[in-house]
């Protein structure tokens, strides 16, 4: 249904993304009109079953012919039916997944999914395989967490990026933002896999709208896990191939016992009673195993369907990354001669391997018995003890198949999480893969913060390396300070991640991300405002041991204290970060910390050559409003806005008047506003 080139310029994707809910829409009314069809065509098949006895009845066998041709006829109508009620079905959830992308296409601020973070779930986690080498790891904190608006409420980056419809694949995009990768080798074949499906956005809309058939199914697809790993064979009292015999026997005698009664001898049917309360003491004592081995399976066949179905999409779609020869076929050519399969080429192959006719559509089918019930089942269980074959035959399948099938599940995660990354690519109007290089350098060029609206981003560049390893921001109050330190965390986390930065270029060394951004005191772990920023940059100045650089980016330290130990402590820190080996950003209103950067009277070059820069934010007056143009300029900030903004939010005149009074004489100049 969805054909498109494998890019779509981002001026055009809206258009296109009209153009096929325009075709989904008329393919569901069409899927309509032909389950209606098919729905009369049943029962006028069913029909035409009882007719030939109604007609013809003196012809016993001439009927009985053309019921059965009637029944095969129905059956067929009946897989018919099934298979066009799959189209629809596929269909609907295909056009979900188009309104939501057009909800967030051209990089609005839009949560679809949930924005929540989820829940651990280490039980349910320790069942799933990994899949794909990760390499080295740096796990954010609780902090960086809180100062990244990772899940934010209505919409963080969490909720931005979130596109996955089952609770592994959540918690796997969860893990993905959480611990951002460090070898540069591992964050080139994640982009890979990223960039292959937002580049073929058609394929990546199928795989999404098939794994949305587990969407709600949470409960199921967990039962079905663990069913899968705690299944164990079958132990019966009596020998198997003996209960096998005895209900071929007393299938036989039920077969001869009828045939007798029809024939109005009624002799053995005492015999037959006889048979059944002995089957039914038997089954007696069989059924707690029975039943034991039956509940873990209660539903299953629920997510078995449903993740069929998603598998099956997934195999159907990923036509490219089937090959074990690396990803140069879909990825491009850095990839060329690799040793190690692509990661989509991974996930291809175990999908496939699930989706094999004695794998997950038998167990489909077998888990499927687990629900029957009623009388019908309880004479064939004291008859020929059918639930000792059933039960046989789900466990035949389950056990050799149970690491493929739950890393076929492992598959589908990693395979949500990785379209979330792709989805947010192809919809954002800048993007750019980050370049991932050796050493210790970012250089962010035109880089925006992805939860502002596109329609007022401001682009700004930012460049560290092993020079220049601190940038001391200053800037009156709103005039974007704390925005751009975020962009640029953002962006290196997103890189990091294995997905895209909103920027138009980025060249990245792996980092390990620490921010002093927003500090909360605890009253519960007696902890005060200021003590909670002095262990946050502790963090910094005493980084953990790695192989990776840190990346310390924070806002107005020591805020919390008074004027003159701010000055001091910070004065103090940023001299111990410049001569560290590692990047920082320093957001403050601390005009005395400008003195250290280049150009000023105190500057500090480490023995190195390291050197601190100077940026600033600035504002201009329209009248008697503020206007911000929230770019960065070189050199410190030399204007200030407090007092104005005390004045414009409606404090009284000679509040105002006393509180400029006091600056002047401060800073010994006229205008400080």
């Amino acid at each position: 249904m969805i054909v498109t080139p494998d890019t779509i310029p981002p001026e055009s994707r809206r258009t296109w993304l009209l153009d096929e809910r325009r075709q989904l829409a008329a393919h569901q009314a069409l899927c309509a009109a032909r389950e209606t069809r098919w729905s009369w065509a049943r029962l006028v098949v069913f029909a035409l079953a009882l007719v030939p006895w109604l007609v013809i009845p003196q012809h016993a066998a001439f009927a009985g012919g053309l019921t059965l041709t009637a029944l095969v006829l129905f059956a067929l109508t009946i897989r018919g039916h099934h298979t066009l009620l799959a189209q629809r079905e596929h269909a609907d959830r295909l056009l979900r997944v188009v309104d939501e992308a057009l909800q967030r296409v051209g990089g609005a601020v839009v949560c679809v999914r949930d924005w929540q973070r989820p829940p651990d779930a280490p039980e349910d986690d320790a069942l799933l395989p990994n899949l794909l080498q990760r390499g080295p790891t740096w796990a954010l904190t609780p902090q960086e967490r809180d100062d990244l608006d990772l899940f934010a409420a209505p919409v963080g980056i969490y909720g931005l990026l979130n596109r996955t419809s089952t609770a592994p694949g959540a918690r796997r995009l969860r893990d993905m933002l959480e611990n951002p990768l460090l070898d540069p080798q591992r964050i080139r074949r994640r982009q890979s896999a990223v960039q292959w499906l937002a580049h073929n956005a058609a394929d990546r809309l199928h795989i999404m709208a098939g794994c949305a058939a587990l969407r709600g199914e949470d409960r199921r697809l967990a039962r079905l896990m663990h069913a899968l790993a705690d299944a164990q064979p079958l132990k019966l009292p009596l020998p198997a191939w003996l209960l096998v015999s005895w209900a071929m026997l007393s299938a036989a005698f039920a077969i001869f016992v009828i045939a007798r009664i029809v024939a109005a001898d009624f002799t053995w049917v005492r015999w037959l009673l006889l048979l059944l309360a002995v089957n039914g003491a038997l089954y007696a004592r069989l059924r707690g195993r029975l039943n034991a081995a039956f509940a873990p399976w209660q539903d299953a066949a629920w997510a078995a369907r449903a993740l069929l179905t998603a598998a099956r999409c997934a195999a159907r779609h990923l036509p490219a990354v089937t090959n074990r020869s690396g990803v140069a076929d879909c990825c491009g050519a850095e990839h060329q001669g690799a040793a190690e399969p692509s990661e989509l080429a991974v996930l291809a192959e175990h999908c496939n391997a699930i989706i094999q006719p004695g794998a997950l559509p038998t167990l489909y089918r077998r888990s499927g018995w687990v629900e029957g019930g009623g009388l019908p089942r309880l004479l064939a269980n004291i008859l020929v003890f059918a639930d000792v074959f059933l039960a046989r035959r789900l466990l035949a399948c389950a056990l050799p198949h149970r690491g493929a099938l739950l890393a076929g599940i492992s598959a589908i995660a990693e395979l949500e999480a990785l379209c979330s990354f792709a989805a947010f690519a192809w919809e954002q109007p800048v993007a750019c893969y980050p370049a991932m290089v050796a050493g210790t350098k970012l250089q962010m060029v035109e880089g925006v913060h992805p939860l502002v609206p596109p329609e007022r981003v401001v682009p700004n560049d930012a460049s560290l390396d092993e020079n220049v390893r601190l940038w001391i921001i200053t800037g009156s109050n709103m005039a974007g300070k704390s925005t751009f330190l975020r962009t640029v965390a953002l962006n290196t986390l997103l890189a990091q991640a294995g997905g895209i930065a909103t920027a138009r270029e980025l060249t990245l060394s792996p980092v390990r991300l620490i921010t002093d951004l927003r500090t909360r005191d605890s009253l519960a772990e007696r902890e005060s405002y200021f003590l909670a920023e002095v262990r946050h940059v502790r963090r910094m100045v005493l980084p953990p041991a790695g192989d990776a650089p840190v990346l310390g980016i924070m806002d107005e330290p020591f805020r919390g204290t008074d004027s003159q130990d701010q000055t001091a402590a910070s004065l103090a820190v940023v001299q111990q970060l410049l001569a560290s080996p590692h990047l920082f950003l320093v957001a403050t209103h601390n005009r005395q910390l400008t003195t250290l950067a280049e150009g000023g009277p105190t500057a500090t070059t480490a023995p190195n050559g390291r050197a601190a820069r100077n940026f600033h934010f600035r504002e201009n007056l329209a009248g008697d409003e503020l206007v911000f143009d929230y770019r960065l300029y070189p050199g410190p900030a030399q204007t200030r806005n407090a007092l104005r903004i005390l004045a414009r939010e409606g404090y009284p005149p000679e509040l105002v008047e006393r509180a400029q009074a006091w600056l002047q004489n401060a800073t010994g100049r006229q205008g400080a506003i």
